[in-house]
Order: structure tokens, then C-alpha cells, then sequence
């Protein structure tokens, strides 16, 4: 076994690719180096966990509170896949994103490896009515880019007017509020 467990957990090309391209959507500084780290990508492939950390390192070597800024990439790499991707066919409205990201049909089909390297992404709580739920998430991957990616799928059928996603008092809970 690795040193890092998280080399030996496999990213799909579609995440690598829309994280990048969201960065040159947005302008961002790093834009043009995670164009250059994914240059030689293909889309249907498997890569290295490491590698989106590569891309994620130039966004958070570029600004000095890169949190916002992977919040926005998350929110942008969903809006894209809900628009040119099979978002519209998949999803019935925003709160029905909650279910398919912590199924199997959102994260575990851009991620894979042995279940105690990729972590879950689990409802632990849901409230229609209320407008509530949360998140429980032990994966690897930025709180940030995750509170962006939930924000972002929710927001994309465009049926809510508000969403909101913030970490709790232990970052591992992530707490939804829509409407």
C-alpha cells in the first residue's frame, strides 16, 4: 500500500476536466495551468486522485483564501454538467440533487478505489418540508469545492430560490437550507 492512500483513489477524466474548465470559466489566475495539467486528458479515462489535487494546489497557491474561490469552481462545475451534461435527464429539481450526489449515481460515478480511501458521502438528515438536510462527508475532497459542488447542483434545475450550504462545527457535516 502507498504511503497516500489517496494515490491510489481514481478520479474520472469528466471531474478533472470540469474542474479545470471551470477555473478558465471563471477567470481564474490558475486557469491556464489546470489547462496545462489536463492537457493530455481524455474524457472517459480513470486518473489519480493526485491529479486534481495538482489542480486544486494552483487554485490554492493562487489566492491567499482560495475558499470562496473553490466554492465558485464547485457551484460552476455543476451548473455545467446539469446544462451540458446528463444533469437535466437525471435530476426531477434541486432538492432531488441531495439524493443523487450522496447515491450512487453522483459521487461513487466519479470516483473510485477501496471504500475507506474514496469516504462517503451520506444524507444523514433530510426535511423537504423545512427545507433542511445534511451532509455527512469523510471524502478527501475540499469542504469547500463540496459546500460549491452541493450549492451548485441544487441551484441548477433553477426550482429553488434559495440555497445554502455551510460546514458545521466539525467540517465533516455539511449543512443544506433551500427553498
Amino acid at each position: 500500500m502507498s504511503d497516500n492512500p489517496t494515490d491510489e483513489m481514481q478520479v474520472h477524466g469528466t471531474l478533472l476536466m470540469g474542474f479545470a474548465q471551470a477555473c478558465m470559466n471563471l477567470n481564474i489566475v490558475a486557469g491556464a495551468n489546470a489547462q496545462r495539467l489536463i492537457a493530455e486528458l481524455e474524457m472517459g479515462k480513470w486518473y489519480p486522485f493526485s491529479q486534481l489535487r495538482a489542480i486544486e494546489d494552483v487554485v490554492m497557491r493562487s489566492y491567499q483564501n482560495s475558499g470562496p474561490i473553490l466554492v465558485k469552481v464547485g457551484m460552476v462545475m455543476m451548473h455545467n454538467w446539469y446544462q451540458y451534461g446528463p444533469g437535466r435527464s437525471v435530476l426531477k429539481g434541486g432538492a432531488s440533487f441531495l439524493h443523487y450526489q450522496t447515491g450512487s449515481g453522483g459521487y461513487q460515478s466519479v470516483v473510485q478505489g477501496a471504500p475507506e480511501i474514496i469516504g462517503t458521502f451520506d444524507i444523514e438528515f433530510y426535511d423537504r418540508r423545512r427545507g433542511r438536510a445534511v451532509i455527512h462527508s469523510t471524502t478527501p475532497f475540499s469542504k469547500d469545492l463540496e459546500r460549491g459542488v452541493l450549492i451548485g447542483g441544487m441551484s441548477a434545475p433553477g426550482d429553488l430560490d434559495y440555497v445554502d450550504v455551510t460546514a458545521g462545527e466539525d467540517s465533516s457535516f455539511l449543512h443544506c437550507e433551500f427553498h
